[in-house]
């Protein structure tokens, strides 16, 4: 009986302290920006009791934003915004983006629950939700494991593992001014070309692999503006930037851009040679590889130091 009172009031002490802690994060509406650990998957296929093949197990890699927004008085909530995941389904990189809320905390033990609506490639956007379970991981590192059908028979499942980025790896870009935006008719199709515009503004790179010289990166706060002689059109999103080959002889760009008030569009480079200036970004990116009618960004960008160290 003793030993069963001494645990309780434990667990009683270990709850309220990550309530005060979590109360103080709760109160700076600073995002945190986090990282998918190595052993983050993407599965999708049958799960118990129903007796059929999981038919896609790939590792998720990526990064999201964890915003507090207050406190219901037994959990600290949080909102989940620019999730940008890639999974490698049938040799392709995907995109997986969204949002959704997390919460923290508890009455008697500390639980936790992730809701996330998610659009994986091109499909319609699901709901994802891990339900309120016990978290394992201690805050504010995240382990949880989100699904749509409660991994019940067929169904698609992320397990995550998440931590905060460390403000040291963080790498800060500007875009040149000799970067420009243009939209119209590329290639052979007999329509007018707009005439190349101005796009100024600066993103981030974060490293998603845990070495030395990383050569896959999540791009991060996309915040730039195209600038004509009458008005200026915000554009803002997050993808990837990745070297490959040997000699990281190429490299790719692919990024989720919101242009003013339309709706999201892929741009993508494609595979294209590194020219050797990295860290230095020299890249093309376009929504149909600028052919016909498209919209083309030339991206040159240079590092930066961090936003509180410029003049």
């Amino acid at each position: 009986m003793r030993r069963s009172v001494c645990a309780a009031l434990a667990l009683l002490t270990l709850v309220a302290a990550t309530r005060t802690a979590g109360a103080r994060t709760a109160g700076d509406p600073t995002p945190t920006l986090y990282r998918l650990n190595q052993g983050s998957t993407y599965e999708q296929g049958c799960f118990g009791p129903c007796l059929c093949p999981v038919l896609v197990d790939a590792p998720v890699k990526g990064t999201f934003e964890l915003t507090p927004t207050g406190s219901d008085g037994l959990f600290n909530t949080y909102a989940v915004t620019d999730v940008n995941w890639v999974v490698p389904i049938d040799g392709t990189d995907t995109i997986v983006s969204g949002s959704g809320t997390f919460r923290i905390g508890g009455e008697f033990a500390l639980q936790q629950q992730l809701s996330l609506d998610l659009q994986v490639g091109g499909g319609k956007a699901e709901h994802f939700d891990s339900g309120l379970v016990t978290g394992p991981a201690p805050f504010p590192n995240l382990k949880v494991t989100i699904s749509m059908n409660g991994q019940t028979c067929f169904d698609t499942v992320f397990q995550l593992s998440a931590s905060p980025v460390p403000r040291d790896q963080i790498r800060y870009y500007s875009l040149r001014p000799d970067s420009t935006f243009q939209r119209g008719c590329f290639g052979a199709c007999d329509c007018a070309i707009g005439q190349p515009e101005r796009i100024a503004g600066t993103f981030a790179l974060v490293p998603l692999e845990a070495t030395t010289r990383p050569r896959e990166f999540a791009v991060v706060d996309v915040s730039w503006e195209v600038s004509d002689t009458s008005d200026t059109v915000p554009v803002s999103g997050f993808g990837t930037y990745k070297i490959v080959g040997q000699s990281a002889a190429e490299q790719e760009l692919s990024l989720l851009l919101q242009v003013g008030d339309e709706e999201p569009l892929h741009f993508d480079s494609g595979l294209v040679p590194v020219g050797g200036n990295f860290p230095a970004i020299d890249i093309r990116i376009s929504v149909s590889g600028a052919i016909c009618y498209d919209t083309v960004i030339d991206v040159h960008a240079q590092p930066h130091k961090r936003p509180h160290q410029l003049d």
